[in-house]
């Protein structure tokens, strides 16, 4: 699996919804539920890793994930999309997600 380093992106759970009523607007607000943060990378994986990353999602494996700050949660692990690298059948370039549980 290649190094996912700066090539991350995290999308919080934010539950706060601007509502637009006649003259004026009201903010509905239930704050970031970390629980449903989102962490998502563009990986390239080998034949073995990508066999076991696809059997975490396929079988909704709930895995625990170790961050840079090392810090422990637990997430669910969602292919979004895959492509084999030309010229390269044994591997994988994936856009992955960990949602948090």
């Amino acid at each position: 699996m290649s190094d996912p380093g700066d090539d991350n992106t995290i999308t919080p759970d934010d539950r706060q919804e601007l509502v637009k009523v006649f003259g004026s607007v009201v903010v509905q607000d239930y704050g970031h539920i970390t629980a449903g943060d989102t962490i998502s990378w563009k990986l390239q994986f080998n034949k073995p890793n990508w066999e076991l990353v696809k059997s975490y999602w396929h079988n909704r494996v709930i895995v625990n994930v170790q961050d840079e700050a090392k810090q422990i949660f637990q997430a669910r692990v969602v292919v979004k999309s895959y492509s084999r690298v030309s010229r390269f059948p044994d591997y994988i370039n994936a856009n992955i997600e960990l949602w948090r549980i």
